[in-house]
């Protein structure tokens, strides 16, 4: 698709149910794979997927600073829903993180600790595809206001597509298709925490705090994966 076409394909989606976008996706873009951390949208995004394709492609990032419990979720999903899915880690280990610039990094430069542990990773994830389906939504925060459900980006020379079937869902969707359906979510989304990353630079939030509140005490709302590709259109 030329940008007019992709432009249009995306406003004729709109409104649409979430699995007819996943569907279009999935058969537009023959390699197309899903990313996700466990979140609760990442949760109802890949349950929704595998009644479409049970082997849709699924990747995650292991930071090495995951809490137990999004460990533990992450191992479910693969026994409960036989899951196609690649766990990542970061070309530069911790202990040479360590030894290059020093123990929690993340206290002292969260962008660069979320480079060298998430973004990295990814970056090498999109290698080859022709779409990539993530699960934001609108709602989550301002860095996210103004997504599409299909957008347009160049990775190393190639184009790149990005799927955001979630887009118009709110928190209240989300949680409807998780209840509903019966799927897993991380324990700790009952304990106070609304968006989960890693352990360091994660806390409990108060009942009328904003999403990603709890993450990097509030100085970023993004880790740089869905911010260090320019959009294209």
């Amino acid at each position: 698709m030329d940008p007019a076409q992709l432009a249009e394909a995306s406003r004729s989606l709109e409104g649409r149910p979430a699995p007819e976008v996943l569907q279009f996706a999935m058969a537009t873009w023959p390699k197309t794979a899903i990313s996700t951390a466990f979140g609760p949208e990442g949760c109802a995004l890949v349950h929704m997927a595998v009644q479409i394709k049970p082997d849709v492609p699924v990747f995650t990032v292991d930071t090495g600073f995951l809490f137990p419990q999004s460990i533990e979720l992450r191992e479910k999903f693969v026994a409960k829903y036989q899951i196609n899915l690649t766990v990542l880690t970061g070309k530069v280990s911790m202990a040479e993180q360590e030894r290059l610039y020093g123990i929690r990094l993340y206290e002292r430069d969260a962008d660069q600790c979320c480079a060298l542990r998430k973004v990295e990773p990814t970056d090498r994830a999109l290698d080859g595809l022709d779409a990539w389906i993530a699960g934001l939504r609108r709602d989550q925060g301002k860095s996210r206001a103004g997504i599409d459900l299909l957008e347009r980006y160049e990775h190393k020379g190639q184009l790149l597509i990005k799927v955001n079937p979630l887009a118009n869902w709110t928190r209240k969707d989300t949680w409807d298709y998780l209840l509903k359906n019966e799927v897993p979510y991380n324990p700790l989304l009952d304990e106070g925490y609304k968006s989960i990353g890693c352990w360091p630079c994660t806390q409990p939030v108060g009942a009328g705090d904003g999403e990603r509140a709890g993450r990097w005490g509030g100085r970023k709302e993004e880790c740089g994966i869905h911010t260090f590709m320019q959009r294209k259109g």
